[in-house]
């Protein structure tokens, strides 16, 4: 099993701001592995506390039709002066469907200062 991280922010908590972050995060990491949804075994989603409006998870399974994918949501470990309004990912898909060297992992929005390691020129 391979997982792929990946994360976002809101600017505010409404059902259409997580709604939207959240289908584009999971749409790019899908475009950047090309997978395909039916390729998604499970996804884990956390959010910062500060967002309450919804369940990412929700629209992402919505969007993409995901009836027998495992979705599950947690809420973030809460670290002073940490990123606020954040929607985290975590996806897990089969090891036979792509070489562990060439996972991208996705942060998006104000959460590309997580990892400034990993994003180049992604939005």
């Amino acid at each position: 099993m391979i997982a792929i991280r990946g994360a976002t922010t809101i600017s505010e908590n409404t059902n259409e701001e997580i709604k939207t972050a959240s289908i584009e995060l999971f749409q790019e990491i899908l475009l950047q592995n090309n997978l395909e949804a039916k390729d998604i075994m499970s996804i884990f989603f956390s959010c910062t506390r500060d967002i309450t409006a919804d369940y990412p998870g929700k629209y992402v399974r919505e969007y993409y039709n995901l009836k027998s994918t495992t979705i599950m949501h947690f809420n973030e470990m809460y670290v002073e002066n940490s990123l606020a309004m954040c929607i985290r990912i975590l996806v897990l898909i089969d090891d036979t469907i792509i070489d562990r060297e060439k996972i991208k992992y996705v942060y998006l929005r104000d959460a590309k200062d997580l990892r400034k390691d990993l994003n180049a020129d992604i939005f």
